[in-house]
């Protein structure tokens, strides 16, 4: 092959000689801030009387974007209100009044468009000419200004609003009553104006900066979209509670009752083709019919909860707690609406024992407990029990279009809650003074899980709908996953002077796929069932194909050459196909998590590190690479290559999502080892002398 560049070629680009043509650009230092700052400000004010209490608060959180010349700012006004009193000497009353209001501004690319522009963007390019011109960047994306104001803003201010009024009274005898009622209000809008704006590529020939008008939205004018968002949660809560203490025992026990509702309601509006961005209003878009369009969507949820419990200790010595809730939920139907939760747990601190206190003095205090409980799942999308239907196709009868109506789910009316039962086993204990320890085994079976029976139903049904777009059928609660695991905390604290403590944690938690959906005739090594959720199904790549002597010795998929990588015949029949792709051992979620925390002070200065880690996890990662992007510097540096013929890595390619050893047989070569320990916050403080 011809190199794309010559020898002298590749040193303008290394000296910066020519930055017109062999520009060698840094796209993230051309796009991205090495910091931002965040302000926090607040003042309150407290006080009250004997039989009163007020607290007052105002607030203001700022963060800056971390582009440069950015259009993502965020501003944060709260206030805070608090009051309690009590009304003779059985009855108390409170509110609780929240509210704020956050300003959010964006450029019209997100996050995830930027910082795919920037890997993707070639060094090759400049962000900027010498004369200040901005370039097209890759694909008319230059990610320097795609975060800047100049293709437009998203502006999206949001209210919040939180009530809780509450109440007490103490019958007497042990008995009470409380409760309260809570409503959480939020308006949210947003109005995104994408504006076209003009980006630059230099003619070698003309020696001309051509012009080139990108972004808006069609035929490159002003593209508004504006929406509106409200929701609304009202809780109510009763209860009746009985605490009382009869020598060494003691009850604490109450029934109570409580039911939620929540709303839901959107709309939105959009307009293109504006004949100037200078009008930023719905009303000054284009003016054909089909330049406006509009939508929206509105939803209601309730849910009503009996609860109860009792709760005992003997001295302080055993404790046991019963519970038990029934849950009904309008996303089930009448038959299926109410689940009942019950759940048990019970404590047993030895170290109150005489005899251990007399002959045991490692431990301060020491206690074993076990629970085992139930829960119920009703997070899931509304009416799922009727046939859904939707204005989906359009079609013209005479000279008239009319909307159709699409069934696009079917109804399953046997639908009721996913199910969560889990079991605990742990030990809490203090000693030697300064230390603490807490250790938890647990295991969770979830059953009654949501899923659409789609791989054991056939196409020629004409119920699973093609092209990976979402079936008609129904999900079902038929998924089933066990979990189990253990949780160990250890920490050590020291005052004094110079005070000090440090504390570690660990978690070990596997879990299982038992049951979901599968294909018949699915091969045991690539079904899920038996293995991690969200693991992966992979070729398994053992090598990299280094002469024409190994392309005769393996077998290999069509059109590899030297260079690519070798994939293992698992099978052994002779040829490698889709029966060869194997499970990968980890998922996208880590078995193990850990980390620590340590701190110290002296006198007015203090000092806090935060530490955190996770193992037994992977991730597949396959960057865009050849004509559509980058290589990491990983892969172009160590690949195959006739001059290298020894690297670690395949053979550069011109597409690597449709590469032999890339995205065109999804293979382990890419499943990173997503394992890591990372100093997660420092944090240094002094205490202004009182």
């Amino acid at each position: 092959n011809v190199p794309t560049y010559s020898a002298e070629q590749i040193q303008m680009f290394r000296d910066g000689s020519d930055p017109i043509l062999y520009p060698n650009t840094n796209w993230a230092k051309e796009t991205l801030n090495d910091f931002s700052l965040q302000s926090q400000h607040n003042l309150s004010l407290q006080g009250g009387t004997e039989n009163t209490n007020y607290f007052v608060s105002l607030g203001k959180v700022s963060q800056e974007g971390l582009y440069k010349n950015s259009a993502a700012n965020y501003d944060q006004y709260n206030v805070r209100t608090n009051f309690d009193a009590n009304i003779g000497s059985r009855l108390k009353v409170g509110l609780s009044l929240n509210g704020r209001k956050e300003d959010r501004m964006f450029p019209v690319t997100g996050a995830g468009g930027i910082f795919r522009a920037i890997y993707r963007a070639y060094p090759t390019v400049a962000a900027f000419y010498p004369n200040g011109l901005p370039t097209s960047g890759i694909e008319n994306g230059n990610p320097a200004l795609l975060a800047t104001s100049i293709g437009g803003t998203n502006e999206n201010p949001t209210y919040v609003v939180n009530g809780i009024l509450r109440g007490s009274f103490d019958i007497g005898e042990g008995f009470s009553v409380d409760g309260f009622f809570s409503t959480d209000i939020s308006e949210s809008r947003s109005k995104s104006f994408s504006t076209p704006y003009t980006v630059y590529n230099y003619n070698q020939t003309t020696q001309n900066y051509d012009p080139r008008v990108v972004g808006g939205g069609a035929n490159q004018k002003g593209d508004l979209n504006e929406s509106q968002t409200s929701q609304s949660l009202e809780v109510s809560n009763i209860k009746l509670n009985f605490k009382r203490q009869f020598g060494s025992h003691n009850i604490d026990a109450f029934v109570g009752y409580e039911q939620s509702e929540n709303n839901y309601h959107t709309f939105s509006a959009r307009r293109i083709n504006f004949p100037t961005t200078t009008t930023p209003e719905l009303g000054q878009g284009g003016a054909a019919a089909s330049d406006a369009t509009n939508g929206g969507y509105s939803s209601h949820f309730t849910r009503q909860s009996y609860l109860s419990r009792i709760a005992y200790n003997f001295n302080e010595k055993y404790l046991l707690d019963l519970q038990g809730r029934v849950d009904g939920s309008s996303n089930f139907p009448s038959g299926n609406r109410f689940g009942f939760f019950p759940s048990i747990s019970a404590g047993y601190r030895i170290s109150q024992e005489d005899w251990f206190r007399n002959n045991v003095s490692f431990f301060d205090d020491l206690k074993f407990r076990a629970s085992w409980g139930e829960l119920g799942n009703d997070n899931i999308g509304n009416f799922q029990y009727f046939d859904n239907y939707s204005f989906n196709n359009r079609y013209v009868v005479g000279n008239t279009v009319t909307s159709g109506i699409d069934l696009i789910k079917l109804a399953n009316p046997n639908i009721t809650w996913e199910v969560a039962k889990k079991t605990d086993i742990a030990v809490n204990a203090r000693f030697l003074g300064n230390f603490t320890f807490e250790g938890i085994y647990f295991q969770q079976n979830r059953s009654d899980i949501l899923a659409p029976r789609n791989a054991s139903i056939p196409g020629s049904t004409g119920i699973v709908n093609p092209y990976n777009s979402d079936p008609l059928v129904p999900a079902e609660n038929i998924g089933k996953v066990k979990s189990h695991g253990f949780e160990a905390t250890l920490g050590y604290s020291h005052q004094g002077t110079f005070s000090w403590g440090v504390s570690g944690n660990f978690t070990y938690a596997k879990n299982e796929v038992v049951f979901v959906d599968e294909a018949p005739g699915l091969l045991d090594y690539q079904s899920q069932t038996g293995h991690p959720m969200n693991t992966y199904l992979l070729y398994n790549a053992i090598g990299i194909f280094r002469s024409d002597a190994d392309l005769a010795t393996y077998p290999h998929v069509p059109d590899a050459t030297v260079g690519d990588l070798i994939y293992e015949d698992y099978n052994n029949d002779g040829e490698i196909t889709a029966d060869d792709m194997v499970r990968s051992k980890y998922g996208n979620i880590p078995q193990m998590t850990f980390g620590l925390v340590a701190d110290a002070s002296y006198k007015n200065f203090d000092i806090s590190l935060v530490f955190s880690g996770q193992a037994q996890v992977s991730q597949y990662v396959l960057p865009e690479s050849g004509t559509v992007g980058n290589y990491y510097s990983s892969w172009a540096d160590n690949r195959w290559s006739p001059t290298n013929p020894n690297g670690s890595y395949p053979k550069a390619s011109d597409r690597s999502s449709s590469a032999v050893s890339g995205g065109r047989y999804r293979n382990n070569f890419w499943l990173n080892d997503a394992s890591f320990v990372r100093l997660k916050n420092v944090q240094l403080g002094f205490t202004l002398p009182t």
